[in-house]
This record gives C-alpha cells, structure tokens and sequence, in this order.
C-alpha cells in the first residue's frame, strides 16, 4: 500500500521531496506561516472597551509568471475575534504564504452594553517577524499590532 500512495505522490506530503526540472526546484506541500494578531481597543478617554468584534483581513495578490496565467490573482481570507474585558485581542493562526496586506476592521456588535455605541474603525497593523523561516515550507512567524481609540456615534 505504501509503494502505490509513494507512486500517487502522498509520500511526499509527509516529508519534503525535492526534484530538479528544468533549472526549476519542484517542492511538493503548501507554504505556511504562523501569524499573530494581537492588540488593544479602547474609548477616547482610554477605557478598555469588551467585546469588539475585529477581523482580520488577509489579502494575498498573485502575480502571473510567464509558466502560469492565474485566473485569479487576487486573494482573499477573513479570521474574527472580540476584545476581552481589557480590550485586548490575540488571534493565532496558521496561514497560506505571507499576505500581500492585512487590514484589521472593528465593529461595536453589541451597542450600549459594552459602555458606549462606538463607530467602527479600521486600522493598518505593523508586522513584524518573531521567528525565521525554514528555507522550505515555514515562512516564518509573524506578529501584527494594532492599538485602536474608538469613537462614539
């Protein structure tokens, strides 16, 4: 059984295989990287705010090169997490290939309950590499931060 899932190629997502083509490195698997979003949210008189929904926005553009013509080439993946009771936020992931950009989105979900109706804001997070790539498969480890004031409506 091994031999014949060898011959359909399953060996070789369980280690990396390398084969040489035509000066091209074939590598069998999909690139990952882990990326950590982490950060805080509070009011304008800096009040941790619970229980703001912040998303995650992974883009990833494509370019075509000249063995292959994407259909696609932009990319697209959102991940969701809410504030604690100190307005912070951690969201871990495993994500295909390191994003073009990320953007975080933040939206009051639950209105006054939370101390206030807060308008939703978006902000750019500063990334940074917290672990170094493999030189195969792992992109590395990545961090990105954002602190956000809200405002209210």
């Amino acid at each position: 059984m091994a031999a014949v899932l060898g011959l359909l190629g399953f060996a070789s997502c369980s280690k990396e295989v390398y084969e040489e083509r035509d000066n091209y490195l074939v590598m069998y698997g999909q690139p990952q990287a882990d990326f950590k979003t982490v950060g805080n949210v509070s009011d304008e008189s800096g009040k941790p705010i619970k229980g703001i929904s912040v998303t995650v926005k992974y883009h990833w553009h494509i370019p075509n090169q000249p063995w292959v013509i994407y259909d696609q080439n932009d990319f697209y993946q959102d991940s969701n997490v809410k504030t604690d009771d100190k307005g912070t936020y951690q969201l871990s992931e495993s994500i295909m290939d390191l994003p073009t950009d990320v953007t975080l989105v933040f939206e009051d979900i639950d209105g006054p309950e939370n101390g206030g109706d807060f308008a939703p804001a978006e902000a750019t997070p500063s990334i940074t590499q917290t672990r170094d790539a493999n030189g195969a498969w792992f992109l590395g480890a990545y961090e990105a931060k954002a602190d956000v004031v809200m405002k209210k409506k």
